[in-house]
């Protein structure tokens, strides 16, 4: 409250300062961000009155610039000088080529989530794409309204379309491209809505979730009976109390009102229910908002590096006819009566604003802008590689020795929590010194288990406030924050990409020949070995350098290097691998 009431006081100096002809401290640009968070902020009733009194002025100050309609233009040597060239600010200019790549690269990286997302949505009464349906509906009519512009806090939004039922017939909820429509216009939606609005991105999830409680708040958006007025009732009942009316017609009138009075509960009790259910899947609908980048959400923004700056997998460049390395795979850019194609395996594929062209248990993603594109090798979505290395990348925090091995305890500790059975003394240092005896791969098989087994338990929630208690018992509360905060990026970022797994990600293809990996100023060797059934899923790989004994890599393997740790992920003949520094 006190913070506010001191913004409200800082706007009215500055609108005093125009007034008087001065520049406000902090320019002009300060002052219109100040009034647009005060706008939309829910500002009590006096400090409400006093902001709307001193914008009116301001908005006065304005107006005396573009009189409407002006009957005579007053000289500008007689305006104030601060209120010279006072404008809104401008819109966002347009953004830069290798930024709107990245957004053409995070809509195909999105549309995987949103096909694993919209499957899960399609089951029981299906709350949250009704919802969403709601949302869409109401907020595009409210949009072409002349009060949306302003209503940050929707006190003049009145809902119009209701949730619709599940038997609907214009809607197929059944149908899962139904269901990745919905979810995909949503996240359009959102993402647009700075545009719409004057609105901070960070405010995106305040304003929809905003949006979404008012549609929830009226009673007429769950399709229920009208509500049921007793009032006629009960003063038809008195009235023939009063004039003396037959038993049998008093009786006839106080039985009516009784089904009344007991439809109208029911109507209340499933309101309630309807209302508790939907609140619920609020929370959901509000959760794919994460899918979003940032600031709107909590999905990186896809690296697009320069042109002529390329990585392994990561290529920018002009569009020149030619053939293009990319990975494991060579490609061919060729144009045609005017039309740019890229070519995979003899195979030319129309190149347009985006492209995916799968190839084996790769994709390839192609985006033009102008005249630059952008390639990146990604694993197919099917694929089980990034999953692997994001479990990777929590094994390599738990296997880190320092602190005598303090995540893997931290987490054992947890997992004993969860069940019940927590003792501070079972966890402390000394448990380290079984960890340090342990053969390196069955110390990772191990810590596997560990993670798996708690993961089990944890059952999604929160591991903070436990892991908490935990660290508190075991003095470690800084490095149980550090577990919490790698277990919620790990349980949120689901399906990972490229991007959240927080490294470059280097993708190859197994053959008979020994592979070699440079790691800083290591060389690393693997060396494929068939197993006696020739099977090439179950060929067995070893990892290992010069003089010492290689490690065996089945799925997935957590090397140690000086370095840092190379995590190696390997689903059939495609080996994926990403290097972690250390700290």
């Amino acid at each position: 409250m006190e913070h506010l009431a001191d913004l409200v006081d800082l706007y009215e100096y500055r609108v005093e300062d125009l007034a008087l002809g001065r520049t406000p401290k902090g320019g002009k640009r300060a002052l219109l961000q100040l009034r647009a968070f005060l706008i939309q902020a829910r500002l009590p009733g006096p400090l409400a009155k006093r902001f709307r009194q001193a914008d009116a002025r301001f908005r006065a100050l304005r107006q005396s610039l573009n009189p409407s309609p002006p009957l005579e233009t007053p000289p500008l040597d007689l305006l104030p000088p601060a209120l010279e060239n006072l404008e809104e600010p401008t819109p966002t200019e347009k953004p830069s080529p290798l930024r709107a790549m990245a957004l053409k690269v995070w809509r195909l990286l999105a549309e995987r989530e949103v096909k694993a997302r919209a499957k899960d949505l399609l089951t029981g009464r299906r709350e949250e794409l009704r919802l969403i349906h709601a949302f869409l509906g109401n907020y595009l009519e409210y949009r072409e309204k002349e009060t949306f512009k302003r209503d940050f806090n929707l006190s003049r939004f009145h809902p119009t379309q209701p949730i619709p039922s599940l038997s609907d017939s214009l809607m197929d909820l059944e149908d899962p491209k139904v269901a990745e429509a919905l979810v995909t216009e949503f996240l359009e939606t959102a993402l647009h809505l700075p545009q719409d609005l004057p609105l901070p991105p960070e405010e995106t999830r305040t304003y929809i979730r905003r949006f979404l409680n008012r549609i929830l708040e009226w009673e007429e958006a769950y399709g229920l009976p009208a509500k049921r007025d007793l009032l006629p009732l009960k003063k038809a009942l008195e009235e023939a109390k009063n004039l003396g009316a037959s038993a049998l017609e008093i009786a006839r009138l106080e039985e009516r009102l009784r089904k009344e009075a007991q439809e109208e509960r029911r109507r209340e009790l499933l309101l309630e229910e309807e209302r508790r259910r939907f609140r619920v899947a609020a929370e959901k609908v509000l959760a794919l908002l994460n899918l979003l980048p940032t600031p709107q959400g909590e999905a990186p923004w896809p690296r697009v590096p320069e042109p002529g700056q390329g990585e392994e997998n990561l290529l920018t460049l002009p569009l020149r006819p030619g053939r293009i390395p990319l990975g494991p795979l060579v490609l061919t850019l060729s144009q045609v009566e005017g039309t740019w194609h890229l070519g995979l395996g003899g195979e030319d594929h129309v190149l347009e604003d985006t492209l995916v062209i799968p190839w084996e248990d790769l994709e390839v993603l192609a985006v033009r802008e102008g005249e630059l594109l952008h390639l990146r090798l990604e694993a197919r979505s099917g694929l089980k590689l990034y999953e692997l290395l994001a479990e990777g990348r929590m094994l390599a925090l738990l296997l880190n020795p320092s602190q005598d091995h303090v995540y893997l305890r931290l987490l054992r500790a947890l997992s004993a929590r969860l069940k019940g059975e927590f003792s501070p003394q079972a966890f402390g240092p000394e448990l380290a010194g079984k960890y340090r005896q342990a053969p390196w791969e069955a110390l990772q098989d191990f810590a596997r288990k560990v993670l798996e087994l708690a993961l089990k338990r944890l059952g999604g929630a929160d591991p903070t406030p436990l892991l908490q208690e935990v660290g508190q018992a075991l003095g470690q509360e800084q490095e149980a924050l550090v577990l919490a905060e790698a277990l919620r990026e790990y349980l949120g970022r689901r399906p990972p990409t490229r991007e959240t797994l927080g490294g470059e990600v280097h993708l190859l293809s197994i053959g008979a020949e020994p592979l070699a990996l440079k790691v800083g100023q290591t060389v690393l060797s693997l060396r494929p070995r068939n197993a006696p059934s020739q099977d090439p899923q179950e060929d067995v790989i070893y990892v290992g350098q010069a003089g010492e004994v290689p490690q065996r890599l089945k799925d997935l393997l957590v090397y140690r290097l000086p370095e840092g740790m190379v995590i190696l992920a390997r689903e059939g003949r495609r080996l994926a691998y990403l290097v972690m520094e250390n700290p």
